[in-house]
């Protein structure tokens, strides 16, 4: 049973409706975060002290939808060949040196992939552009900087959820790498309707802030949906990524970004896929979901939600 999120529908036509007709040509909309008949499968990296924990079982974990135990039918672990969407930010904030590092990094992603794996390059500044799709390969997605430079504002939201709401295959997991100096000036949508897509959809985000951010205490609050008080740019990205069990990794000029890219990958690809069918309670609208580990001193971090339609 498969649905398609409306809103996640609506949003991403009326964002790729700026986008040049060349890049939009396989961003199509995509099932909500289920798997086969009335399945959902749920992300859970598991660390402790910093490291990934390996070797669990499905009766080391405990999983709660809205309050209500449930039975996890299966596990896996490092099976599922991964699609990385890389999206970089390239408004005037972006200089051409940071520009050559990110193409190092993309180069480096790249090389690090599994044999099954698979990258997407995707850019923006006021408008969001598709530079090699996941078939292209490694030398497209090199050349593809050639042609960049840093210029123009910033949709940050836009792009995001451009990426969440478009197509992905069953049996393969998504990871969005957002790189971005944090500031947004040019979407059409705003945070509260980027997290109602995340929690519509299934990639995990994780964003890496560049050094130019600015301070999350000083910076400037966005403006939210009515009724919403004004949110700051780190509570922003910290909530994305607890939305869709991602990370937020801040990057300092100090700080190699290949490395960092690795890091993101490398964290995401030591995580498990857990699966069950919601048993105990209604299934349409939104739920809440926990994931626990039965180990002291493990920390679990999950997508904290889906959207059954």
């Amino acid at each position: 049973m498969r649905c398609q999120p409306r809103l996640a529908l609506g949003l991403a036509a009326t964002i790729l409706a700026s986008v040049p007709a060349g890049a939009a040509s396989q961003q199509e909309p995509r099932a909500t975060f289920r798997t086969g008949a009335d399945v959902v499968a749920v992300e859970a990296s598991v660390r402790r002290d910093k490291r990934p924990v390996t070797g669990l079982k499905i009766t080391d974990f405990e999983l709660v939808d809205n309050g209500v135990p449930q039975q996890i039918s299966n596990l896996s672990y490092e099976r599922l060949p991964i699609d990385v969407t890389v999206v970089l930010d390239v408004s005037a904030s972006v200089t051409g040196a940071v520009l050559d590092q990110l193409r190092q990094s993309v180069r480096q992603l790249k090389a690090d992939l599994g044999p099954r794996d698979r990258l997407k390059l995707v850019v923006f500044n006021m408008q969001v552009r598709r530079l090699a799709g996941f078939e292209a390969p490694a030398a497209a997605t090199d050349a593809a900087f050639a042609s960049l430079s840093g210029r123009g504002s910033s949709a940050v939201f836009d792009a995001v959820a451009v990426q969440l709401a478009s197509s992905a295959p069953e049996a393969r997991r998504q990871l969005i790498v957002l790189f971005t100096d944090g500031k947004d000036s040019s979407s059409i949508s705003d945070p509260d309707t980027l997290f109602d897509v995340a929690r519509r959809t299934t990639a995990t985000v994780d964003i890496v802030l560049a050094s130019t951010a600015p301070e999350r205490s000083n910076a400037t609050p966005y403006a939210r949906s009515p009724g919403q008080p004004p949110i700051t740019v780190g509570r922003m990205y910290d909530q994305l990524a607890r939305e869709t069990g991602g990370l937020v990794v801040p990057a300092t000029a100090e700080e190699n970004l290949a490395s960092t890219f690795r890091r993101t990958l490398d964290e995401f690809r030591a995580s498990y896929v857990l699966y069950f069918t919601p048993q105990g309670v209604a299934l349409s609208g939104a739920h809440t979901i926990d994931v626990r580990v039965k180990q002291d001193g493990a920390d679990v971090r999950a997508r904290r939600g889906y959207i059954w339609k």
